[in-house]
């Protein structure tokens, strides 16, 4: 199918563009920041993208040659009806579709293997897909995340399987008919834990009939699922009760070993909860055929995702982490795997838009009162994408509420002056856990670069 992508620059339309240049089909796109990586990476391939400003349809209808039936326009949730390309769309009498509708669409003529959830599901992806590739199965992948060691976050295959990260955020997760479904674990993250459990059992009961139903034993919400499928429901986890069982835990300061029916595996990444996406990633490929030392083997050469508790470099002594975590059960999953490895912990996130913040601010209070005196959180301002929202909650407002209980937290309204005191208060031995799921990033690089530049402040 030709397109032209609204948004070309986010990851998951990124990723369906490049899935779609790849078969040979025209594509091209628009995106409100040009320089955005998943843009270069598009353009790199010969993907067009042009301005945000309405001409974009047009103009690609003039370069390509084709007429205003042959392409869709593809937008998501995150594309409101005012941007100038859609309402060109809308003139021009050109068909739209939703992103999770070409996705599914793509998704549902192969076999498919979707893992949902509300925390793990990228890492499980991406292990799924990443696992299958260096078998040789040759499989498609669409994924929220760079797989570091294939430096993509999707890519079309010659074979039979199409992995994805099914998100439950706009409700789209009951569109996939899988070959197997995951449900790497649920808690309040978009919408209410009624809600997801509805939208979750719905998914798993579209699973194929001769395919595999997975949920996590360690995740009780996830667990509960059993109860109410319409068909079996396999689980994993450490307890005994898991029908896929690790072994043997043993957890390392960046990575954790564990058994499998006897068989060593290794996963370079830390925490237990990277346990269970192994684990899942082991299940669900053992279902395609691979022999329990095989999955092994490549989960040992698996160099991890971006994003994904990813080690940016270490100055004088100290470690600075990126991590995509942007919902409550992340940021805590991330927290524990940092102090496996780390005397002390400072602590920066940026919350993830007004509305997700505002739905979740409950929880996140909850989540940051529970830190230890040796960690220290800093707030950076909530992200804002774009469009209409109710600006009902603020970070400042968050961290008054966290203070209440754990006196190591502030809001400066400044990332230099975060940078600044985590720069002159790090000590050899410490660890920088940078979390969010946009552009808080940027500043890992530059508190390793004072870090290594400045000399460190009079005690």
């Amino acid at each position: 199918m030709n397109a032209f992508f609204v948004g070309i620059g986010g990851m998951g339309m990124s990723g369906l563009a490049k899935i779609l240049h790849s078969a040979g089909f025209c594509v091209a796109g628009s995106d409100r920041n040009l320089d955005g990586d998943y843009c270069r990476r598009l353009r790199d391939l010969g993907v067009k993208i042009y301005p945000q400003d309405g001409a974009g349809p047009e103009l690609f209808m003039q370069q390509s040659g084709l007429g205003a039936k042959d392409f869709c326009v593809v937008k998501s949730t995150a594309v409101e009806n005012q941007v100038p390309d859609v309402q060109t769309a809308e003139r021009l009498g050109i068909a739209q579709i939703m992103r999770s509708d070409l996705l599914a669409m793509m998704f549902n003529e192969k076999k498919g293997i979707a893992i949902g959830g509300t925390a793990g599901k990228t890492t499980t992806t991406g292990l799924v897909a990443w696992i299958l590739q260096h078998a040789g199965k040759q499989p498609s992948c669409a994924v929220g995340g760079i797989i570091a060691g294939l430096d993509t976050n999707a890519f079309r295959g010659k074979g039979p399987h199409f992995v994805i990260e099914a998100d439950e955020s706009d409700g789209s997760i009951v569109k996939y008919r899988p070959w197997i479904s995951v449900v790497t674990n649920i808690s309040r993250d978009h919408k209410t834990l009624d809600e997801l459990n509805g939208l979750f059992t719905d998914f798993l009961n579209n699973t194929a009939a001769d395919g595999l139903r997975l949920v996590c034993a360690e995740d009780q919400n996830a667990a509960n699922l059993q109860k109410v499928c319409s068909a079996g429901v396999k689980t994993y986890g450490i307890t005994e009760k898991a029908d896929y069982q690790a072994e043997a835990v043993h957890m390392n300061a960046d990575s954790a070993v564990f058994k499998v029916n006897n068989i060593e595996f290794t996963v370079r990444m830390p925490g237990e909860h990277n346990v269970l996406n192994a684990l899942a990633a082991i299940a669900v490929t053992n279902m395609c055929g691979l022999e329990l030392e095989e999955i092994a083997d490549s989960l040992r050469a698996f160099p991890g995702m971006k994003r994904r508790f990813e080690k940016i470099g270490t100055a004088s002594g100290i470690t600075v982490v990126d991590d995509f975590a942007h919902n409550p059960a992340e940021i805590a999953a991330a927290v524990r795997a940092a102090r496996k490895a780390s005397k002390r912990r400072f602590i920066v996130y940026q919350p993830h838009g007004f509305g997700p913040t505002s739905f979740t601010r409950d929880d996140l209070i909850e989540v940051f009162s529970a830190l230890k005196d040796d960690e220290f959180l800093f707030l950076d301002d909530i992200f804002y994408g774009g469009g209409t929202v109710n600006r009902d909650v603020t970070s400042e407002e968050i961290v008054k509420a966290v203070r209440q209980r754990f006196k190591n937290a502030w809001y400066t309204g400044s990332r230099e002056e975060i940078i600044a005191r985590i720069t002159c208060e790090a000590q050899s031995g410490d660890m920088v856990l940078v979390m969010g799921a946009r552009d808080i990033n940027i500043i890992c690089q530059q508190i390793l670069e004072r870090l290594s530049r400045e000399c460190k402040c009079a005690a």
